[in-house]
């Protein structure tokens, strides 16, 4: 049977004893009700995964010994989602696929057709909210990576400044080309992929990103939702990449 698993911050990472904080410590002891002595597994998202053991337990802490540690490389081709911002639900399912098909970060984008918009205060409250959901997935599927996620940026002002060996936004464009097409001989070491919201891109949004080197392609003929085609997009380019 799978130890229970937990996460503690690469910042915080401390062998051979690591300290259980916060949400993950009362999710250790009140939830799942672990004791000292028993076994535990603790993950950084960054690769590293250690077997602890229990040493104590508190109302605000839970302490544990390593035992054994693990550590995972980072896959040789990083792929970088760009999605639009869209509606709430969608969006953390598709952060959740995303964690699972081992994303490499997340920059959401505010488009002009997206139906949602944050301010400062909001955009932050979100990202605590979605950084737990993307962390309470990777403990279900056992990846030792979690994804970075990025504070929401307008999109003119963030797709200027991505930078990667192979710039994608797949498109419902005549100018669109299967990604077989546009992948080059030597493999790319990183990968950004923009995609669009409910009501796609507007065509300034498209010339923009074909203009800092995006490359239009074609997910097939036919018409898929905002989240659907981060998914596809993902797990294409982790079956031909990786």
């Amino acid at each position: 049977m799978s130890l229970s698993r937990f996460h503690v911050p690469a910042a915080a990472w401390a062998t051979p004893n690591l300290t259980l904080r916060e949400d993950e410590a009362q999710h250790c002891s009140r939830v799942m009700r672990k004791e000292a002595g028993d076994q535990i597994e603790v993950f950084d998202g960054e690769g590293r995964v250690a077997v602890c053991e229990i040493t104590r337990v508190s109302k605000s802490e839970v302490q544990a010994q390593v035992i054994s540690e693990e550590r995972t490389a980072a896959f040789s081709t990083a792929i970088h989602l760009v999605p639009a911002l869209i509606k709430g639900e969608a969006f953390e399912w598709m952060l959740e696929k995303a964690v699972e098909l081992g994303a490499a970060s997340v920059q959401p984008v505010m488009t002009e057709r997206a139906v949602v918009h944050l301010d400062g205060a909001q955009a932050e409250k979100k990202l605590v909210k979605w950084r737990r959901h993307m962390i309470e997935s990777a403990k279900q599927c056992h990846t030792p990576f979690v994804p970075r996620l990025e504070a929401p940026r307008a999109f003119a002002n963030a797709v200027p400044g991505l930078e990667a060996d192979l710039k994608l936004i797949p498109a419902l464009s005549e100018q669109s080309r299967t990604l077989k097409q546009v992948l080059p001989v030597e493999r790319p070491k990183s990968v950004v992929v923009l995609i669009g919201p409910e009501g796609d891109f507007t065509a300034a949004e498209e010339e923009l990103a074909q203009r800092a080197g995006f490359l239009p392609i074609t997910l097939g003929p036919l018409v898929l939702r905002a989240e659907t085609a981060s998914i596809a997009t993902l797990a294409i380019l982790g079956h031909e990449l990786r």
